[in-house]
């Protein structure tokens, strides 16, 4: 969703600008998988099994992640993914989608006329209506 809005935000904003060609956008798609691979790598690395003795007697194994750091290592992972995947990209997305707001709905178009330019033409080319003479003809 990041790498859309950016682009959008470019077409947009600067929209005499080339788009992505097919290789580079190959490339932010290769990227945007590979910071996801290694962002969840850490977890892969460090879950394991944990036996579990039930108090009724049952032996189940639980899921847990293990760091070699304790809680402290584990908690600097998760605030880091947290900013990372959730507080930057949201930063990102309001400042583009902001900003395109702010030119499709505030800024006047390039040439796109004045009100005062625009109601003086329209006065100018108001149809004058003549009072009916009933001693004038126009067909004479």
């Amino acid at each position: 969703m990041l790498a859309i809005s950016v682009d959008r935000y470019r077409a947009i904003i600067f929209p005499l600008r080339p788009r992505l060609t097919t290789p580079k956008a190959a490339v932010v798609i290769g990227v945007t998988w590979l910071l996801a691979l290694l962002a969840s790598l850490p977890v892969a690395v460090n879950a394991r099994l944990t036996p579990v003795v039930e108090p009724d007697g049952d032996r189940r194994d639980f899921c847990d992640e293990v760091w070699p750091g304790g809680r402290q290592q584990r908690y600097a992972y998760s605030l880091a993914v947290m900013v990372l995947q959730y507080f930057l990209p949201l930063a990102i997305l309001s400042f583009t989608y902001a900003n395109i707001a702010v030119v499709i709905w505030v800024k006047r178009i390039p040439g796109e006329a004045e009100n005062t330019r625009d109601r003086r033409l329209a006065a100018s080319k108001r149809k004058v209506l003549q009072p009916l003479d009933p001693f004038h003809r126009s067909d004479c």
